[in-house]
C-alpha cells in the first residue's frame, strides 16, 4: 500500500531553486543537514553529475530509485532542427529559450534521449549509474502506486488517481513539471499543461513508448509516439 513520504525543509527549498549553482546546493545542505539520504520514507537525497556538476534530487518509490529532476544535458540546438548523432548532446529548450531547460530540462527526440542505440534498459543521456526507464520501469512505478498488472498493460488513459501523485504538488516526491514538449513541426506546445517522457522501450522502427501527465487529469496517459518528438527524460538507478 502506497504511503505518504515525508517531505523535509530541504525539498521545499530545492523545490523553489532550481539551477542553482554547485556551492549554494552543498551551502544548503549544510544548512539543512539534511543533504544525501535517500530513504524509503521519501526524503530526497542528491546525485552529482560528475560530467558537469549539475546537482539532481533522487527519491526512492518502491523499490526503484528516480532522479526527481527532469535530465538537463547538452547543447542547445534550435525546435527546427533534428538533434544528430555527431557525438555531441544535443536538447531543445521550450522556445528556444534556454531560461526553460533551467526550469523544466531539456527536451530529447528519441534517438538522442537513447544515444542512438536501440536496446531497452540502456544509460542514454542519463548520468552514470542511472539509465533511461524502460516501459516495464514505468508499469513498476505505476503498479507501486496501486495500478493493477492489467491496467499497466493498457493505453491512453489508465489508473485513477496515481498521475496526481506524480505531480509537482504530488506526494510522491516525483515531482513532474509540465514541460510540454517539441512538436513534429519543430514547434513547442503545452508548456504549463502537460509533460511528456520517452521510455527506452521501441515500440517500432519510427515509434516508442512513453507517458504522460497533465494538469487537469489525474490518471497517467500510456501510448507510443514518434521518435522525432522533444520529450523530458527521468532517469531510474540502475
Amino acid at each position: 500500500m502506497y504511503m505518504k513520504p515525508v517531505r523535509k525543509p530541504l525539498l521545499s527549498f530545492l523545490s523553489n531553486h532550481r539551477g542553482l549553482s554547485l556551492p549554494a546546493i552543498l551551502l544548503a545542505c549544510l544548512v539543512f543537514t539534511f543533504c544525501g539520504k535517500d530513504d524509503s520514507d521519501g526524503i530526497f537525497g542528491s546525485y552529482v553529475d560528475p560530467e558537469d556538476g549539475k546537482v539532481y534530487r533522487t527519491i526512492q518509490i518502491g523499490a526503484q530509485t528516480w532522479l526527481a529532476d527532469n535530465i538537463d544535458r547538452g547543447e542547445m540546438v534550435p525546435g527546427i532542427s533534428e538533434q544528430e548523432d555527431n557525438g555531441i548532446v544535443e536538447k531543445y529548450c521550450y522556445d528556444d529559450n534556454y531560461d526553460n531547460c533551467r526550469e523544466y530540462g531539456g527536451l530529447y527526440q528519441w534517438g538522442e534521449a537513447m544515444q542512438y542505440e536501440v536496446n531497452e534498459s540502456l544509460r542514454g543521456i542519463c548520468p552514470a549509474g542511472f539509465r533511461v526507464p524502460t516501459d516495464g520501469d514505468w508499469k513498476e512505478l505505476e503498479m507501486f502506486l496501486g495500478f493493477s498488472s492489467e491496467s499497466a498493460d493498457q493505453t491512453l488513459w489508465r489508473g485513477t488517481d496515481q498521475g496526481d501523485l506524480l505531480k509537482e504538488s504530488g506526494e510522491t516526491g516525483f515531482d513532474a513539471l509540465f514541460a510540454g514538449n517539441r512538436y513534429l513541426t519543430g514547434t513547442f506546445n503545452k508548456i504549463g499543461e502537460r509533460t511528456f517522457f520517452w521510455t527506452s522501450t521501441k515500440y517500432s522502427d519510427g515509434h516508442a513508448w512513453g507517458r504522460a501527465v497533465d494538469l487537469y487529469e489525474k490518471r497517467i496517459y500510456r501510448a507510443y509516439y514518434n521518435k522525432s518528438y522533444g520529450f523530458s527524460v527521468r532517469c531510474v538507478k540502475e
